[in-house]
């Protein structure tokens, strides 16, 4: 995995087609669980609409093991697979979108409903500012005292963030690197301890 955009925040545009209105909704979604909240209160926020249409892709954007949609009455295909299309093609990850429709009273026809659903979706998009998802390595790192300035003076030219520090005999700190700068900070970390910094990656139960 590497590092992809994400939805900054929260977004909305409205349209009318028809007489029908389209508000389309647009959130951050880094599980199903968050896209499934997102949904909620989007519906719960207009309990009198006819349709509340969804998809999510709660993951990086090639990820298709954690996307779903719904078209919520409409006839099948004509609006959570066209808005699910938008946002895999978007290349934006960790998304959610949903668009609330009232009828308007004029059928749309199973092409005028995709082409609404669809470009609800792409218009919210646009105005939704993104940001850089960073695919973070965890590392922990165990030396020596004599070596904790010239190692946390080494860490602080890299974007790591520094989670924990242990201090026993000897100390460990606790950090997250971007894994795109590892193979140069773990070059400059045997550089400056010359074998006296022992790198480990933490282990997890299962």
């Amino acid at each position: 995995m590497s590092d992809y955009l994400i939805p900054e925040k929260n977004t909305q545009f409205e349209q009318i087609i028809k007489k029908s209105r389209f508000i389309a909704f647009i959130g951050h979604a880094p599980d199903s669980q968050a896209a499934h909240l997102f949904i909620d209160s989007i519906r719960s926020n207009y309990p009198d609409a006819r349709h509340v249409c969804w998809a999510f892709l709660a993951g990086e954007p090639n990820n298709t093991t954690s996307v779903s949609c719904s078209d919520d009455g409409e006839p099948g295909g004509t609006a959570g697979k066209p808005m699910l299309n938008v946002l895999q093609y978007s290349e934006v990850g960790e998304i959610v979108a949903v668009v609330v429709r009232y009828f308007g009273g004029i059928k749309l026809g199973t092409g005028g409903l995709a082409r609404a659903y669809s470009g609800s979706v792409s218009e919210a998009l646009k105005n939704t500012p993104t940001c850089t998802q960073i695919d973070y390595k965890p590392v922990n790192l165990n030396l020596s005292y004599a070596l904790e300035d010239a190692v946390r003076h080494l860490l602080g030219q890299f974007s790591v963030e520094i989670t924990d520090t242990s201090y026993a005999e000897a100390l460990t700190v606790y950090c997250q690197c971007p894994k795109d700068q590892w193979p140069v900070l773990q070059q400059r970390l045997a550089d400056v301890g010359r074998g006296q910094i022992l790198i480990s990656e933490p282990q997890y139960e299962a």
